[in-house]
């Protein structure tokens, strides 16, 4: 009889995780029916605070097949339950589109690259109900961690994001000549008018507050009293503008974006002297068929070190451009390889996507974890928490050293204007 223990951490024990669900996922990984599973240990797979739509857990098993020792097993299952608070997550068939790209695009891309690339881990199962949930390879087994979230990335690790993001580009660019219709289910992001069509939906009411608390912090700054001004005007238009960051323009490079691109989304392996040798992407659950932009501004403006922000951009845009070429040319498909300058200007068309990300995003990303343990879509339902919680994330000495190099970027782009 099979055992299944949680351990004391996992606060309420999901039911729908029992030992039915575990015996298909082990033989989908496995491949075979002829296995026995004599145990299971569940646990919290990522610290409170850390994961805003989803439960992660870290499960082990146990189980015996013919002929054969006992063998352990490892699992990553994350779980998005069905709640009010986060109605986007239908708005946006987060749950469809990430088992989508885990099934079927991401091994189509792979098979392009002739498997000398994994963009992400393997997917064995998913449910729909009574939670959506699905469940992957636990990566930690092959040495794969999470950078620090708080620090930001150095160049290393950058010039690495920079090599790894360019070849998941340019195969779906490829991939999109194969099968033209097969990301047309990628039209909704992050910032689509779905997911931000309700004043009081939680989306549209957390980007809102961090809006108006950057307004109140950058009018406190001496000499920003014209930068200020203008964020107070881009607030009182801030959907529109959110929207408009994001919305397709014509005769853009497109290509499949990972849309959600920080460090929490990115597994490094590192060799003996920890340095980052190999990079897998996870978390695709707001992916979107655009401008390359899109995820190149919403990493910069999220993940890097300031000095590298400030200091390296320039060569991290030249090593994407020169593996999305080098990607391009060697799948020779006969798919346009773009221009240094053509990336250029779509960076630079989707500066209002970087503005959005270091006001609407960074500010969490930054937070010391100390104050994040109670960080949860639910808490933030609460309009005396949310701004409590708000006016302390924009406390951060990151933060406002960050902000003060690149609101005046910003401005100069035509981003606030």
């Amino acid at each position: 009889m099979c055992s299944i223990v949680f351990d004391a951490d996992v606060v309420a024990p999901p039911s729908h995780l029992d030992v039915a669900f575990f015996e298909e996922v082990l033989e989908t990984a496995l491949r075979t029916a002829r296995v026995q599973l004599l145990s299971i240990h569940i646990r919290m797979g990522s610290s409170t605070g850390e994961n805003y739509c989803s439960q992660i857990y870290r499960v082990k098993v146990s189980f015996q097949r013919p002929d054969h020792p006992e063998q352990h097993m490892a699992f990553i299952v994350k779980s998005i339950p069905h709640l009010d608070s986060v109605e986007f997550i239908d708005d946006l068939q987060v749950y469809l589109k990430e088992k989508i790209t885990y099934y079927e695009v991401l091994p189509r891309l792979e098979l392009l690259m002739q498997c000398k690339r994994s963009f992400g881990p393997k997917l064995y199962h998913c449910l729909k109900h009574p939670e959506n949930s699905l469940v992957f390879e636990d990566l930690a087994e092959k040495g794969f961690v999470m950078a620090s979230r708080e620090l930001g990335l150095n160049e290393e690790h950058c010039q690495l994001v920079m090599e790894r993001l360019a070849e998941f580009h340019a195969t779906s660019m490829a991939l999109a000549v194969l099968d033209p219709h097969l990301f047309d289910a990628y039209g909704d992001g992050m910032l689509s008018p779905r997911g931000l069509a309700k004043d009081d939906g939680l989306l549209m009411q957390f980007f809102s507050g961090n809006g108006k608390e950057l307004h109140h912090l950058v009018s406190t700054w001496p000499g920003f009293e014209g930068i200020a001004e203008k964020i107070g005007k881009y607030m009182r238009n801030q959907r529109a503008n959110l929207e408009r960051s994001q919305a397709p323009q014509e005769k853009e490079v497109r290509v499949l974006n990972h849309g959600d691109l920080w460090v929490n989304n990115m597994l490094f392996k590192y060799d003996a002297a920890q340095r980052p040798q190999d990079l897998i992407l996870i978390d695709f659950q707001l992916s979107v068929w655009g401008s390359p932009g899109i995820d190149l501004n919403y990493f910069f403006y999220t993940s890097l070190t300031l000095d590298v922000l400030r200091h390296r951009r320039t060569q991290l845009l030249r090593t994407y451009h020169a593996r999305l070429a080098k990607t391009l040319l060697d799948l020779d498909m006969g798919v346009p390889v773009p221009s240094y300058e053509q990336i250029l200007e779509e960076v630079h068309r989707r500066e209002s996507y970087g503005f959005f990300a270091s006001y609407g995003i960074f500010p969490t990303v930054s937070q010391d974890k100390a104050q994040t343990a109670d960080n949860n879509l639910e808490s933030f339902k609460d309009a005396d928490f949310a701004k409590q919680k708000v006016r302390q994330m924009f406390q951060s000495r990151r933060l406002a050293d960050t902000l003060r190099y690149t609101l005046p970027h910003f401005e100069r782009a035509g981003v606030l204007d």
